[in-house]
């Protein structure tokens, strides 16, 4: 059972990092602006992607498709706030 649960924790942190890789590159092109408010946001997209692609599809193919899901998901997390939280000073 504690080997179930470290791959679990394994998955979500692999997930987590795709998904805070599109906001390193919105962190860099905006120079901070807004940066730390999509950065949870885009942590949960990330995970939140990969894990609906893996619960569809539980064989190597849907794993090889979650981590392209997880970067696109939170990417668009990060985006999405991106604009609610630019200030023009």
């Amino acid at each position: 059972m504690p080997w179930n649960a470290l791959g679990i924790v394994g998955l979500l942190s692999l997930w987590a990092a795709c998904g805070l890789l599109p906001w390193c590159v919105a962190l860099v092109a905006r120079r901070g602006e807004g940066a730390f408010t999509s950065l949870p946001l885009a942590i949960m997209g990330g995970m939140a992607g990969g894990l609906l692609v893996a619960v569809f599809a539980k064989d190597g193919v849907g794993f090889a498709i979650s981590i392209p899901a997880a970067l696109i998901v939170g990417g668009a997390a990060t985006v999405a706030v991106g604009p609610l939280v630019r200030s023009d000073s």
